[in-house]
């Protein structure tokens, strides 16, 4: 295979030719260079490669190239359909074998998917499984005043079918439930183009309808068609929350998060930027081959870190720890913050798959369930909101080891902890759990005029619920105390509830928007109670006896264990996660106790 020049890249064209009476494709290379004034029209296909050990050999220009299953039908159906324009392939266009070539291929992956004329998105052989809710999502993309909700009117239907059906709803997760939405890779391909196409068999789709459909049912879901979120049967969201038989147990809800999370990073409003941390949590529970393609394979993306590829081009020779290392103290120090502690997570809630990586450093490989990576995911927007040390600048320093030297202070050694939010395993959950919660933080189980209580600013009772939903408080509560105090209440009444779904729609509908603030703050945490008498929620496996701290740069404290230390005379201490504890998330600390500042190392 020949060596491609700087900035050069492979293009395949298909040939067709008769043999014996019989249409014969054959595939040949040609060569273009991507900032050329020739540079022909191509498209670019993102597709998931399949499984590297079921694979057969493909002769390119008398080359022969190891190509998966999964390729070889991608190139049977294009074949069928006589495609006949220029198309990059990667696992063809790039030289698997020559790490170097990789490595530089990888690096000009961005400009390949945004100067392809289209992107040709390949998720299935075969379109009968999908057709059913592709035509429903297309009807929502240009009928935006159609309700799904089938009891108001009028409302979408496709062939009969409306969204009560569960024929209709296993259609439209299947679309969603194909591998190509679970890779990392294909996150820069669909962001990155001009144009995206999705394939299925011989149907193909514009992205855009796909795109606009969600969105419009996700309008439907926020404004008109909450019913449809209605408890039923034990699912907050009623319908959109039946987890599909035939496609690994996706709802309608996670499977249309998987086109809204694409389209978020698209989105032009400054508020809404992301930053490369950001974009690897969001896509966290996707896959990739190489565990080092969590960082390169996004870090093409136009994003707010956008000299990433400088700081980190795609080196392969890299370890993956030393790449997760590197990759959080280049955020460290550019963002001047401890943002990225934020995503270190220790626990029964996800499998790590990192070794030696120190324990400051998120695991980006690490698995969850997508419940877990929801909430998570979601606190992280959260923690934007707080400002734990101040305007206080990180003191960061590295050694060769990847332990850290930094400054901290004591803010509180732990004394109790409790179960979070309870989980599908939890043994506490309902009423005893809020017992528990209540009896840790002082508090009497069963108080007679809970609601009053709640709003006397500065009582305990107020910065109980002033930690159960984590210090946010949506419109229109933050005028209306008599409304927080409701929905707080009627949170607690359906929480407690042996039977939730028998409560009244008026419960339910206001339990719905506290219980997100409050599963967001407490799931995959622990309720803990300070020595000297604080409370809040901390990480997973957070004990008796260990430090809450804040550390110059975080916006929220931190949980530290106590190790023993070869590090001279600075204790060292195990990075445990962050925490939301009240009083300490504003940097009502930092003046009374900066004095007490002190050098410590993280493991």
């Amino acid at each position: 295979m020949k060596a491609l020049q700087p900035d050069e890249i492979r293009l395949l064209r298909f040939n067709y030719g008769l043999h014996e009476g019989k249409t014969q494709m054959t595939l040949s290379f040609e060569y273009a260079f991507l900032n050329g004034t020739t540079l022909s029209r191509f498209v670019a296909l993102s597709y998931v490669w399949g499984d590297l050990n079921n694979t057969q050999p493909i002769c390119v220009s008398g080359n022969m190239i190891s190509a998966t299953r999964n390729l070889h039908e991608v190139l049977q159906c294009l074949s069928a359909s006589k495609f006949d324009q220029l198309i990059w392939i990667d696992a063809l266009c790039i030289n698997q074998k020559d790490l170097l070539e990789r490595a530089s291929q990888v690096g000009l992956m961005g400009d390949i998917y945004s100067r392809a004329s289209y992107v040709l998105a390949f998720l299935s052989p075969l379109s009968d499984a999908f057709n059913l809710g592709l035509d429903y999502i297309a009807q929502s993309a240009a009928n935006p005043e159609l309700h799904y909700e089938p009891s108001l009117s009028p409302h979408l239907t496709v062939r009969g079918f409306d969204a009560r059906d569960e024929a209709l709803r296993d259609s439209i997760i299947s679309i969603f439930a194909t591998p190509w939405w679970t890779r990392v890779w294909t996150v820069q391909e669909f962001i990155l183009a001009q144009e995206v196409r999705f394939q299925f068999g011989q149907r193909v789709i514009d992205s855009k309808i796909l795109q606009q459909g969600i969105m419009n049912l996700a309008s439907h879901e926020k404004k008109c068609c909450w019913a449809a979120r209605r408890a039923g049967d034990g699912y907050p969201r009623g319908y959109l929350d039946y987890p599909s038989k035939t496609n690994s147990g996706l709802t309608l809800y996670t499977a249309a998060l998987r086109m809204s999370n694409l389209g978020s990073i698209m989105s032009t409003d400054p508020s809404e930027a992301q930053g490369l941390l950001g974009v690897i949590s969001l896509f966290r529970t996707r896959h990739c081959s190489d565990s080092r393609d969590r960082v390169f394979g996004l870090s093409g993306l136009r994003l707010q870190t956008s000299d990433v590829k400088d700081t980190l081009p795609a080196d392969y020779t890299m370890s993956t720890a030393v790449l997760y290392r590197k990759l959080a103290m280049m955020h460290i120090e550019k963002s001047q913050s401890l943002d990225v502690l934020s995503h270190v997570l220790h626990g029964p809630s996800l499998e790590k798959r990192t070794m030696g990586l120190p324990t400051w450093v998120p695991d980006w490989d690490a698995a969850m369930e997508t419940d877990y990576h929801l909430v998570y995911h979601q606190r992280i927007d959260r923690s934007s909101h707080f400002h734990a040390s101040g305007d206080m600048k990180p003191h960061w320093i590295e050694n060769s080891s990847g332990f850290i030297t930094t400054l901290g202070f004591e803010i509180g050694q732990i004394e109790h902890t409790a179960p979070g939010y309870p989980s599908t395993t939890s043994k506490l959950g309902g009423k005893s759990l809020i017992d528990t919660w209540r009896q840790l933080a002082g508090l009497p189980i069963d108080p007679k005029d809970l609601a009053s209580e709640a709003m006397r600013g500065g009582s305990r009772e107020s910065a109980f619920l002033h930690t159960l939903c984590g210090g946010i408080i949506f419109p229109p509560w933050d005028v209306d105390p008599s409304m927080y105090a409701k929905v707080y209440q009627a949170w607690l009444t359906w929480f407690t509830h042996s039977k939730p779904a028998s409560l009244s729609e008026e419960v339910k509908e206001g339990a719905r928007n506290f219980d997100f603030l409050v599963k967001n703050v407490s799931m995959g945490r622990q309720f803990i109670t300070t020595e000297d008498g604080e409370f809040g929620f901390g990480p997973e496996l957070a004990q008796k006896d260990d430090k809450v701290v804040i550390l110059p740069g975080g916006k929220l404290p931190y949980v530290l264990r106590r190790v023993i230390s070869s590090s001279g005379d600075a204790a060292a201490y195990e990075f445990m996660g962050d925490a939301f504890i009240h009083n300490a998330m504003a940097g009502e600390n930092v003046k009374p106790l900066q004095s007490q500042l002190k050098y410590i190392v993280i493991v």
